[in-house]
């Protein structure tokens, strides 16, 4: 019961932050602004939430564990398909979120807050289509997964980094980088 309170506090609080950052934007929403959003002590915040851009880590886990649920659809598809649908489905994100998306990239790009040595949860959903394009000899092997994951998802951050800075239409500037990073983590024997 304790625990299932604890979940209900933690995500009123997740939600209280989401609307604010929504509306007003990352750096403009003050703790005392979501503590009192979510009608909590200012204590219990960081009982659930070190710092502000904790939230922002919970915000990429979530999405995360929204997009997983996709992975065996996913798996199906060439592996250059696989990689487009999850850039495409994180740029509904994107979209949605985007008064705080640049703070997103920032926390991901930094590995801060947690700065633990924790994978991006964002790698999660790149590692097995990009073992697996390994495994079907769609994608270079000479280079460890790990760094063609890291390689795959910086560009992707990198360049909607840009394309926020420079107001750039997304989708065209997404794809033209997706076109890049693909020739780039490409097995130098494949055709594709």
């Amino acid at each position: 019961m304790r625990q299932e309170q604890r979940a209900i506090t933690r995500r009123h609080l997740f939600d209280a932050a989401l609307r604010l950052f929504r509306t007003q934007g990352f750096a403009e929403t003050r703790i005392d602004q979501i503590i009192q959003a979510a009608g909590v002590a200012k204590g219990t915040f960081y009982v659930h939430f070190p710092t502000k851009d904790a939230v922002l880590a919970a915000y990429v886990d979530e999405i995360t564990a929204d997009l997983l649920p996709r992975m065996p659809q996913w798996l199906d598809l060439p592996t250059i398909d696989a990689i487009r649908h999850v850039f495409d489905a994180l740029n509904t994100y994107v979209e949605r979120d985007r008064p705080f998306i640049w703070d997103v990239v920032r926390v991901e790009l930094t590995g801060e807050p947690l700065d633990d040595q924790r994978p991006s949860a964002l790698a999660a959903i790149l590692d097995p289509l990009i073992a697996q394009g390994q495994a079907r000899g769609d994608i270079r092997v000479d280079v460890p997964r790990k760094a063609l994951v890291q390689h795959v998802l910086s560009n992707y951050l990198l360049a909607l980094a840009w394309a926020l800075r420079h107001q750039e239409p997304l989708e065209a500037f997404m794809n033209q980088t997706f076109t890049l990073t693909w020739q780039g983590i490409l097995h130098p024997v494949s055709s594709s």
